[in-house]
């Protein structure tokens, strides 16, 4: 039951983390939204339409509580569903080599990195239409941005794993024996 509640628990947690405790101890143009990355990592993990559905809830709850409507509930389902898409391998739990899970970590982190920053520019010409300024700085920020939500990720990655889908990462399934006569 507690597996099953874990995604939004998370969510949640990371709501109030972003809405609550984050802005009180830093507030500068280098935070992130601790949600975006928990949405990344459930439809990392748990595919595309619970990337869709849990980013829904994020992004709304986050647009809700700051006050700015359907932008970040557009920007967090996007990146829900198109993560979950292109890096959900339910297979992902049998054992494979240290070469190739390098590979897939490599991987999955250039796929939220570039996630992540299409997400951030698409924000940035929204503002450029309200403000009508361009500076150079506006693109590090957006580049540091999407490396501290990439690292996070990375990183986080291991503890999501045993929190959504449990710690049977080293077990291989049991192959089943056709039975020929009785």
């Amino acid at each position: 039951m507690l597996r099953r509640l874990a995604p939004a628990l998370m969510i949640l947690v990371t709501v109030i983390l972003d809405t609550t405790v984050l802005p009180i101890v830093y507030s500068g143009v280098y935070a992130i939204p601790l949600t975006v990355v928990a949405v990344f990592l459930i439809g990392m993990l748990m595919g595309r339409m619970r990337g869709l559905l849990y980013g829904t809830i994020g992004g709304l709850l986050i647009d809700i509580t700051s006050g700015t409507l359907g932008v970040m509930t557009f920007f967090f389902m996007a990146v829900g569903f198109m993560i979950g898409l292109i890096l959900y391998n339910p297979g992902e739990h049998l054992r494979t080599g240290r070469r190739v899970a390098r590979k897939k970590r490599v991987q999955r982190g250039v796929w939220v990195f570039v996630l992540y920053t299409l997400g951030e520019i698409t924000l940035f010409v929204m503002q450029y239409f309200n403000t009508a300024e361009i500076r150079a700085v506006y693109f590090l920020n957006i580049s540091v941005r999407a490396l501290i939500v990439t690292a996070l990720t990375i990183l986080l990655r291991p503890l999501a794993y045993s929190i959504l889908l449990g710690n049977n990462r080293g077990r291989v399934p049991a192959r089943h024996r056709e039975v020929k006569s009785f």
